[in-house]
């Protein structure tokens, strides 16, 4: 995100979590705190930032009292909430702020956005945090992206070791479950659904490939798929909703490959996210689009 590039020697460790229900009933929240740029509170306040590695939780906060999922990820300079989750809390735009922020890895492309609004978060039950949001939408997953320009400022980090998201005077949110980049097989892992042999797709055409008859249950598993600057995917499902092939139409002027077992399609646990940037959940608005 923005315009960083991730070291090829980087060690990228991911979090999935959820705050527990109740971890802070009874707990009165206290007071926003107002952030500032160039902050560093708690933990970051003696500590230096090392962008080498990355690391990635899912938590339950909310954002002006709604409660939704929040991504904290150490890899995003910047932070966003999406068009929709946007136009349903009904947020004013910051006016006059005179700032445009080109945003690229968890959108298709390079994508440009002028506006800003001033939200509430809040982590942790207690914690509230008034802070300014990039307003736009993202393949994140998620509705809210909180990147290092909140996390620094908040003196949030991640507890890998103690697997828990860490505020300001040790307060923490239990993690449930902890990936390293490799699967998680007491969650399940992450299945690869791309085609079993190379693909050669003609300009302006497409190539399809079939679903194995075994795939694991949607109960368990949500379906992804990666778009490329050349490919855009298509699932067909059968009348009982079930997934048969997989159609790749190429947009650009010449032919294009696509390898064998390369991750067009992924089937990921529920509640966890795709290990790689590019994916779009089946059934989204971005998919659609």
């Amino acid at each position: 995100m923005g315009d960083e590039e991730e070291d090829e020697s980087s060690t990228e460790a991911w979090v999935s979590s959820v705050v527990q229900k109740g971890a802070y009933h009874g707990q009165a929240t206290r007071g926003a705190t107002k952030l500032h740029p160039g902050e560093r509170l708690g933990w970051w306040s003696a500590q230096r930032f090392d962008r080498r590695a990355r690391m990635r939780a899912l938590v339950k906060g909310a954002v002006n009292d709604a409660r939704t999922r929040v991504l904290l990820d150490t890899g995003a300079n910047v932070s966003v909430i999406s068009e929709k989750f946007a136009k349903q809390l009904r947020l004013r735009d910051v006016q006059g702020h005179g700032r445009c922020m080109e945003i690229q890895r968890f959108t298709k492309g390079t994508m440009a956005t002028s506006r800003r609004a001033l939200v509430k978060v809040t982590l942790g039950w207690q914690h509230v945090y008034e802070f300014e949001l990039w307003i736009m939408d993202h393949c994140a997953g998620v509705d809210v992206v909180l990147g290092t320009d909140f996390m620094i400022p908040a003196g949030v980090r991640l507890g890998m070791f103690y697997a828990t998201a860490r505020l300001p005077e040790e307060v923490s949110i239990p993690l449930i479950k902890t990936l390293n980049m490799q699967d998680d097989r007491r969650e399940g892992p992450h299945v690869n659904g791309g085609p079993t042999e190379n693909l050669l797709v003609p300009s302006r055409g497409f190539a399809e490939y079939r679903m194995p008859r075994s795939q694991p249950s949607s109960n368990t598993h949500e379906v992804w798929v990666r778009r490329t600057k050349a490919l855009l995917p298509t699932v067909v499902k059968s009348q009982r909703g079930k997934l048969v092939r997989v159609r790749l139409t190429n947009i650009s002027n010449r032919p294009t490959s696509c390898p064998a077992h390369f991750p067009v399609l992924m089937w990921v646990p529920v509640g966890d996210l795709p290990k790689s940037d590019g994916y779009v959940r089946i059934g989204s608005n971005r998919y659609r689009d």
